[in-house]
């Protein structure tokens, strides 16, 4: 059985532009990731750079949420973390190495 939030946008409520719902979340930290592989500009940094052991950990974070909410969370949920972990896991291995290109570029 899912448990709706208490507050605002909870119970039926309608969610405000302040509220932070389990999609955008999961975005928001895919995001994070993204910077840290270099693929999306920083916009604190002005700039992109790489840092794959923060972007490895970001993804494990992930991955526990996808564990930890097995089974409680909605089709469309799930469905955006799985693409989302599978999208970011290849791109972390082309980022170190261990994946190559259609073409056979890194």
């Amino acid at each position: 059985m899912r448990e709706e939030p208490i507050g605002p946008g909870g119970a039926g409520e309608e969610q405000d532009a302040g509220t932070t719902d389990f999609g955008h979340f999961v975005l928001m930290l895919a995001s994070a990731a993204l910077i840290h592989l270099g693929e999306m500009t920083d916009p604190t940094a002005k700039g992109t750079g790489k840092d794959p052991e923060q972007a490895r950990r970001t993804i494990d974070v992930l991955t526990m949420l996808q564990a930890k909410t097995q089974g409680n969370l909605t089709p469309d949920e799930a469905s955006l973390l799985n693409s989302l972990l599978h999208s970011l896991r290849m791109r972390y291995l082309k980022a170190v190495g261990l994946l190559q290109g259609p073409s056979g570029e890194s």
